[in-house]
């Protein structure tokens, strides 16, 4: 009987030890683990530290690096976090004495990986003291590299981390922008089912949320709060136009911009097309040959700008501009009706240094934003010596609506008056002229 109650006691004790296990990195120098592999450091894969990482031996198949847990554990989840050099083919196997080996994980033809690089493998749970990496085809021509390679016994998912995201972070009033949402357990594994999403919207009245999709109902910015329980996503914000992007050409031929400044005309990239192409992934250059001199404030202080011709007069409610780390520390936003009278609707002085972002221009800030046509960006000061470089320059607005041209004389009487895009026009022998007397192309 003693020899009896001696053993349930035991048999209590590890079932206790297992049930703190679960959730627990097994695969962490900090719990007792070790580990060798064939080439390069494998302590740096078990650290718990996604800034090292393990890299093997660059152009050489195939390579394995084996974890020594310490003591056999029972688990069921897989964990590497991938850096660049990834595997095309690969295994996993386990082992009890680091002779007889199990194959639990086998991975072919992988040629993409997680945009986070995390990937998480469940496997039929199994005990092991030893898991083994086997690396069989690098993906790329360098070796296998991975940040953390973690092993878990997964227990009951627990919500932890919320991730709100938007499609978009420019959206038309009106229009709806996809919010994805995406659930993390205590591993960082993802989850369904954790509870309903709820939303807060800040101002009240910027716009709703319905089926993850927020919705603007006016021009401006709305802070976007998502939470299950509680447990709160990092807030987002959007901002919201209306109209159009009346600065964008079809294409470089019919590019809006009419004048810009002369900096280096035989470089392609200072064409200040690339800055209304309504494309981000180009680039207008405003310096000299990607340079600005050495960095000091005299060198950095020249004049970089372009105007854009919309074709008609606009009511424009927002200018979004999207700098490149190299970005202007001072310039301003000009408006003009004709092209010879500008008013400046802002001034912006800032950026001391690299400093990618966005800036949206509505609102208060946005002096004289009616019956506007041409529109100029004027940057004085570059933020660092590589000049100022943006990726999109862009002008939302409205038709300017003509409704009574009863009052507009015309000169001739077979002249007629007519409203294309909210403007009016003089069209004179097939012709068409502003009523300034400008031919309009």
């Amino acid at each position: 009987m003693k020899h009896l109650f001696i053993s349930f006691i035991l048999c209590s004790l590890t079932l206790s030890a297992f049930a703190q296990e679960t959730d627990v990195n097994f695969a962490l120098t900090a719990n007792g683990a070790t580990a060798i592999a064939t080439s390069g450091n494998p302590l740096l894969a078990i650290d718990d530290n996604t800034g090292t990482r393990w890299e093997s031996e660059h152009g050489v198949d195939p390579q394995t690096l084996t974890i020594d847990l310490g003591q056999p554990r029972t688990f069921n989840t897989i964990q590497i976090v991938w850096e660049g050099a990834y595997a095309k083919d690969f295994a996993v196997s386990t082992s009890l004495d680091n002779a007889t080996w199990t194959p639990v994980l086998t991975v072919e033809d992988q040629y993409l990986l997680p945009e986070e690089r995390t990937q998480t493998h469940f496997i039929d749970q199994t005990t092991a003291r030893y898991i083994q990496f086997h690396g069989t085809e690098r993906a790329l021509d360098y070796g296998y590299s991975f940040y953390e390679f973690r092993v878990y016994l997964t227990g009951t998912s627990t919500l932890t981390t919320l991730e709100a995201k938007p499609a978009v972070n420019l959206t038309k009033v009106g229009e709806g922008n996809t919010i994805t949402i995406i659930q993390k357990d205590q591993n960082g594994l993802p989850m369904e089912g954790a509870g309903e999403v709820t939303y807060t919207v800040l101002p009240a009245g910027a716009g709703t949320v319905t089926n993850n999709i927020y919705t603007p109902a006016k021009v401006g910015s709305a802070l976007i709060k998502a939470a299950i329980g509680d447990v709160e996503a990092t807030p987002f914000e959007v901002f919201a136009y209306d109209g159009e992007n009346v600065a964008a050409g079809s294409d470089k031929e019919n590019s809006k911009v009419i004048a810009q400044s002369d900096i280096n005309p035989e470089l392609d990239a200072n064409n200040a097309y690339y800055a209304v192409d309504n494309n981000d992934a180009t680039i207008w250059q405003g310096c000299y040959n990607g340079e600005a001199g050495d960095g000091d404030e005299a060198a950095r202080t020249y004049d970089a700008w372009f105007t854009v011709d919309l074709g008609a007069y606009y009511d424009v409610n927002m200018v979004y501009i999207l700098f490149e780390g190299a970005s202007s520390q001072m310039y301003h936003v000009d408006f003009s009706e004709d092209n010879a009278a500008w008013t400046t609707t802002y001034t912006y002085e800032g950026n001391a240094g690299i400093n990618a972002h966005t800036r949206a221009i509505y609102g208060d800030d946005l002096k004289n934003a009616s019956k506007v046509r041409y529109v100029r960006f004027w940057s004085t000061k570059a933020a660092t010596q590589w000049g100022v470089k943006m990726f999109d320059f862009k002008v939302f607005g409205l038709p300017l609506q003509v409704t009574d041209i009863s009052s507009v004389a015309t000169p001739e009487n077979h002249m007629t008056k007519v409203i294309e895009n909210g403007q009016l026009i003089i069209i004179h022998n097939g012709v068409k002229y502003d009523v300034n007397g400008r031919m309009i192309k």
